[in-house]
């Protein structure tokens, strides 16, 4: 692999925890985007799960998996990751931004 970026990470996340983000940033009269962790991106995680997903794509079982499950497998020490922990073994936080009426 070239590298991880960004996108790659947020990728990574399922939509349906996207669109939890999203409702939480909404709540806040806020937009929100993903940006790199003070911390810096963690592109051997990021590239580790890429591969297991890779690795598992021919597999019914695996496929049965909904993303949240399939990710729980990639991170066993959390016995069910959710997605501020999934943002911090990516590297990647969130940002919300006040949204503007014109």
């Amino acid at each position: 692999m070239a590298g991880a970026t960004l996108q790659d990470a947020v990728d990574l996340i399922p939509e349906a925890w996207h669109d939890d983000i999203a409702a939480d940033a909404e709540s806040q009269d806020c937009d929100v985007c993903y940006a790199v962790s003070t911390g810096g991106l963690r592109a051997g995680t990021i590239e580790r799960v890429q591969r297991y997903f890779a690795e598992r794509e021919a597999d019914a079982d695996w496929q049965a998996l909904s993303q949240g499950q399939q990710l729980d497998e990639c991170f066993p020490a959390y016995c069910g990751i959710g997605w501020p922990d999934l943002l911090d073994e990516l590297g990647i936080t969130t940002v919300y931004a006040t949204q503007t009426t014109h």
